[in-house]
């Protein structure tokens, strides 16, 4: 070992003795048991990142390689194929199943989540452990006035479930439910909304 070397050594073993302070690289340190990371960090897909970072920021990458992560393959805009189907079922006792092949989800890098999609609400989305599907973060809800019809209904959203799945980054699956309360000066009531189908970008 070099003397500028072993100098460096020592000078790092000095420090460290001044107390741990862990500040790994996003997408290097494994999550630990729970999904557990250090103070600052999030779990995503096994490995640990910084807070407002994500696998899809340009930032370092997980064990996929250098130049993959598994969140890239989500980033983009998912139009619902044309067997996608809405259904609904209200507590006024009215249901339906319409096609909505043809709308679109736009699926975003998240800073308090590995990933967003922008459908209704906000969604902030975690990676399943195989890295293949999205999970949604629990506790999420929006809400909208609809000022075009009288009188104005107040809408808002919840996010029970927000599954994107894809191997390829171009195919896929959405199923997502998303249930609502609505709201007027003459009428309330809530609605369950359940998407299913293929997705593509």
């Amino acid at each position: 070992m070099g003397s500028r070397a072993w100098l460096a050594a020592i000078a790092a073993l000095s420090l460290a003795g001044c107390g741990y302070a862990p500040n790994p690289a996003s997408g290097t340190l494994k999550c630990g048991s729970s999904n557990s990371c250090p103070d600052g960090y999030f779990c995503s897909n096994g490995f640990c990142w910084k807070d407002g970072q994500s696998p899809s920021d340009g930032g370092p990458r997980d064990a996929a390689g250098p130049d993959a992560s598994p969140a890239d393959k989500f980033v983009g805009t998912w139009t619902f194929g044309a067997t996608l189907t809405r259904a609904l079922a209200c507590s006024d006792g009215s249901s339906s199943t319409t096609n909505v092949g043809g709308d679109y989800v736009a699926v975003a890098a998240g800073t308090t989540t590995v990933l967003t999609a922008d459908y209704y609400c906000l969604w902030n989305l975690d990676l399943a452990a195989t890295g293949t599907s999205t999970v949604i973060r629990s506790g999420t809800t929006c809400s909208k006035t609809d000022s075009t019809v009288s009188p104005p209904v107040t809408y808002t959203w919840h996010g029970q479930s927000f599954t994107l799945t894809t191997a390829d980054g171009h195919t896929g699956t959405l199923d997502a439910q998303l249930p609502y309360d609505y709201q007027s000066s003459t009428s309330t009531g809530s609605c369950t909304m359940h998407f299913t189908g293929p997705v593509s970008k």
